[in-house]
C-alpha cells in the first residue's frame, strides 16, 4: 500500500500536538471569516454612505429580446442603463440610436441596456418597434406599476445603476452620447475625465404627497369649464356641474379606437389604483369623438376592456352636430368622418385629459400618452 507523506511531516511539524494544530487552524479560519465579514460590512457602509438609493426590484415580461420574464436581480454585478419609454413617444424614438450605440459601445465594460415600455404601452406595439429596428437590447413591458415605483413622471426617463444595483444618476428627456458617458461615469462604469454630473436620485418612496399640478397646462387661476349636457351610457344627463364634490377626469375618446384610446383607458385604471381609497372621490367623463360608432354596447365594452369595473364613469355622446362645438370649446381636433366608412374604423383625433376640481372648474390638462403617476399626483393635490 502506498502512503502519502504530509508536507508538514517532512518539516518535523508532526511532533507538535495534534490538538494544538487543529486549534490554530480553527483560529485562522475565524480570523479569515472575521476579516471577510469586515470587508463586506465596510463595502455595505461605503455603498450606503454615498446616499444612492437601491433600485426597486422588479420582474417584467419581455416584449422583445427574450422569453418569459427578466428580473433586475439577474443584472446584479453589471452597470445598467435602465430606460423607461413608450413606442408612441416622439422623444423616445429620437433617443433609440443613442441607446443602440450605448449597448454596443459599452458591452465590453459589462454595461447592460434594458428598456421598459410603459405609459400604457402594449407588448405588441413595443415588440413590433424593437423588431423592426433590430435593437441590441431587451424591451420589457410594464403596466406602470414599476414606473410608479421609480417615480417616473414622464418618458423618456433613464436611470444609471452601478454594479451593486444602486441608482447613481437620472436623465429625464432624450439621451445623447455625452449624457450616456456622464451617467456611466457617475455610476462607476467607465473612467471619463471630460464627463460632468447627471441628476442624482432621491429615495424611491412612490409617495404622491407633496406633489403639485405638474401638468402640461395648469389653469391658474382655475378656468370655467365650457358647458355641455350629454347623456351617458345609462341615459343619465351629465354636465360639468353634475359631479360637483368630486375631482373629474375629462377626456375625449372613441370606443373602437385601437391606438391612443386604449392607452388612456389603462392609464385611468392605474391612476385609480394609485389613488387607493381616494379613488372614490374621482369621476371619469369621456366625451365621444366617434358618435357614429360609440353605441352604449361599444362604450361598455371599452370600459370593461380598460378595467373600469367599479369606477364612477360616464361615456357621453350625441350626434356629431351637437358634439362639434364641445370639441372646439375644449380644443380637441376631430376630423370629419371618412367618406368611405368601415365599421370598427379607428378615428384619428386629438387626445388629451383634463382635470376638474370638486367645484367643476378646469385646473390642469395633460397631453396623451401621460404617466398615470403624474395625473394621479395632480388629482391627489386637488383632493387635499
Amino acid at each position: 500500500m502506498s502512503s502519502i507523506t504530509s508536507p508538514l511531516r517532512t518539516k518535523g511539524i508532526s511532533r507538535w500536538p495534534r490538538t494544538w494544530w487543529w486549534g490554530a487552524l480553527s483560529l485562522l479560519l475565524v480570523v479569515v471569516v472575521a476579516v471577510a465579514a469586515g470587508i463586506a460590512v465596510a463595502q455595505r457602509q461605503t455603498n450606503s454612505a454615498n446616499g444612492a438609493p437601491n433600485a426597486p426590484g422588479f420582474s417584467l415580461p419581455y416584449a422583445y429580446g427574450g422569453q418569459g420574464q427578466l428580473g433586475l436581480d439577474a443584472l446584479r454585478g453589471h452597470p445598467v442603463i435602465l430606460n423607461f419609454t413608450n413606442s408612441q413617444c416622439g422623444p423616445c424614438l429620437d433617443e433609440l440610436p443613442t441607446l443602440r450605440w450605448a449597448a454596443q459601445t459599452y458591452k465590453g465594460q459589462g454595461v447592460r441596456v434594458v428598456s421598459v415600455a410603459t405609459s400604457a404601452d402594449t407588448a405588441t406595439a413595443a415588440g413590433r418597434l424593437a423588431t423592426a429596428l433590430h435593437l441590441p437590447f431587451p424591451v420589457l413591458i410594464d403596466n406602470q406599476a414599476v414606473s410608479w415605483q421609480y417615480d417616473v413622471q414622464a418618458v423618456p426617463a433613464t436611470f444609471f445603476l452601478d454594479t451593486h444595483g444602486q441608482l447613481q444618476g437620472l436623465q429625464v428627456g432624450p439621451l445623447d452620447k455625452q449624457t450616456v458617458r456622464n451617467g456611466l461615469a457617475q455610476a462607476g462604469a467607465i473612467s471619463c475625465t471630460s464627463c460632468g454630473p447627471v441628476a442624482s436620485v432621491g429615495p424611491m418612496t412612490a409617495d404622491m404627497s407633496g406633489h403639485n399640478l405638474a401638468a402640461d397646462v395648469v389653469f391658474n387661476p382655475a378656468k370655467h369649464a365650457s358647458y355641455f349636457a350629454l347623456p351617458d351610457q345609462n341615459g343619465k344627463i351629465i354636465t360639468p356641474a353634475t359631479l360637483h364634490g368630486k375631482v373629474v377626469v375629462l377626456t375625449f375618446l372613441s370606443s373602437v379606437c385601437r391606438e391612443q384610446c386604449p392607452l388612456v383607458g389603462v392609464t385611468v385604471r392605474l391612476m385609480r389604483r394609485m389613488l387607493g381609497v381616494d379613488a372614490s372621490r374621482l369621476s371619469v367623463v369621456v366625451v365621444s369623438v366617434d358618435p357614429e360608432q360609440d353605441s352604449a354596447a361599444n362604450t361598455r365594452a371599452f370600459a370593461q376592456e380598460a378595467g373600469w369595473q367599479g369606477t364612477d364613469w360616464h361615456y357621453v355622446t350625441a350626434p356629431r352636430s351637437v358634439l362639434a362645438p364641445i370639441w372646439s370649446a375644449y380644443g380637441i381636433y376631430v376630423p370629419a368622418p371618412s367618406p368611405i366608412f368601415k365599421p370598427g374604423q379607428t378615428i384619428v383625433h386629438q387626445a388629451g385629459m383634463y382635470l376638474l376640481d370638486a367645484k367643476g372648474s378646469l385646473r390642469a390638462y395633460f397631453n396623451v400618452p401621460v404617466m398615470a403617476t403624474r395625473i394621479a399626483a395632480a388629482a391627489k393635490t386637488l383632493m387635499q
